[in-house]
């Protein structure tokens, strides 16, 4: 597939027309899945609606924040109820929509600024595309390999679209994941090239869009925060052995800056913690955050972790196997992999003692570490196909087009499965 290159820098808004098509094929997918997915007693969207946006509207704000600590989603929700006077049912389906839009619309732009800055220009249907894949990519599942109890466990997909609080932060941590990379260039002096703002309106902006984003689902801050902090001291260590008049310089300007801009997020974690696990918030009875046998969660929805890996992740893998030393070279590819890793650990050794030990609360961060890896991954894919110069180059480009399309197909299947369209091709 090609980006089709057009050598225009601006579009028209006719020239916009795939882009606004591809949104409204997703918003009426994910309105159908909200209102599927509200009848059934055990999901997300049932718990969510039934039971914790009764707990705000009740006598006590503060239970009900206990309750469910992360609450955007369920303020828009409200909104929908409570000022159009919206039925909920159609209030939780609206608001899901709207992040949906989100994370589709931040996609775009995230697309468009890395062809400009690596010098493609996409037409609107390539771009209208490729970020409605990464909306709605799922994971491989072959029923005669099933990794896990059913294909939405044990394989974990970035694109949760079961869960509206996770979904609804997925566009801050899209946002967030540009800032970053935008601070790496500035650190090294860089232009940046998603944003174009300076250090210091970079670091408020991250702050501000980090803290919403805890505000969502506290889960994709978990593992951005210790992944920002291990690379920035990476750098910072590097920096002084190199020369110490950089390393001071790097943490006057931007570590430190980096901490005191996660500061209010970290407080407002540990609030939500502390009230939730120690002050009653927790539904069922748990022991706070406990350290746990190397992938023992995971295990309890795992059978062959190995094999949920790769159905979940085969795209990335195989761009690391085909061009690790240019992809771990780049500021994408690095943060996008040690984001992983961070999540991939959290998941690995935490868990939340007793009864909600199964909950697998922990796997959630690495479910968005998925996310930056893949976004990572495809965004320099991108780049590989320009530079495709050979047969055999152009031949693992077809290869990766391939993966990217196979985990579509899964995301449509996964969708008229909900719909309960039948639609099982392999």
């Amino acid at each position: 597939m090609n980006p089709s290159i057009t050598g225009k820098n601006t579009r028209s808004l006719s020239d916009c027309l795939p882009i606004f098509g591809f949104a409204l094929a997703l918003c009426y997918f994910m309105y159908g899945v909200a209102i599927r997915e509200l009848p059934r007693d055990l999901s997300d969207y049932s718990g969510h609606v039934y039971v914790y946006i009764a707990t705000f509207t009740g006598e006590s704000a503060l239970k009900g924040w206990m309750m469910s600590p992360y609450f955007l989603w369920h303020a828009v929700v409200l909104f929908f109820k409570t000022v159009l006077k919206l039925p909920i049912e159609v209030s939780a389906a609206a608001s899901s929509c709207i992040f949906y839009l989100a994370s589709y619309f931040v996609t775009v732009f995230m697309t468009e600024k890395w062809g400009s800055h690596k010098g493609l220009s996409f037409s609107a249907s390539f771009t209208g595309f490729f970020s409605f894949a990464l909306t709605m990519i799922q994971p491989i599942w072959l029923s005669y390999l099933d990794a896990g109890a059913s294909r939405s466990v044990g394989v974990f997909s970035f694109n949760p679209l079961y869960s509206p609080t996770h979904m609804a932060a997925r566009p801050f941590a899209l946002l967030c994941f540009m800032l970053m990379i935008d601070l790496m260039e500035l650190a090294r002096e860089r232009e940046s090239f998603f944003f174009g703002l300076g250090r210091i309106k970079t670091l408020v902006v991250l702050s501000i869009l980090l803290f919403i984003s805890a505000a969502a689902k506290p889960v994709f801050a978990e593992m951005f925060i210790p992944a920002v902090g291990i690379m920035m001291l990476t750098e910072c260590v590097v920096s002084f052995v190199r020369n110490k008049e950089c390393g001071r310089k790097y943490l006057k300007e931007f570590l430190l800056p980096a901490f005191c801009a996660a500061v209010p997020t970290i407080v407002f974690i540990l609030a939500m913690f502390f009230l939730f696990i120690n002050m009653g918030g927790s539904y069922t009875d748990t022991e706070g955050v406990v350290i746990t046998p190397f992938l023992q969660v995971w295990s309890i929805y795992s059978e062959n972790i190995p094999l949920s890996m790769l159905f979940m992740m085969s795209f990335p893998i195989y761009i690391l196997i085909i061009d690790s030393k240019n992809f771990l070279r780049s500021g994408i590819g690095k943060f996008g992999t040690v984001s992983f890793i961070i999540g991939f650990l959290e998941a690995a050794f935490l868990g939340e003692g007793g009864d909600k030990l199964g909950h697998g609360n922990f796997i959630w961060p690495m479910m968005f570490g998925i996310l930056l890896l893949w976004a990572s991954a495809m965004l320099h894919f991108l780049t590989m196909e320009k530079k495709a110069d050979s047969k055999f180059t152009r031949f693992l480009i077809c290869i990766g087009w391939i993966l990217i399309l196979i985990h579509v197909h899964y995301g449509f299947q996964y969708l008229f499965e909900v719909f309960g369209w039948d639609f099982m091709i392999f």
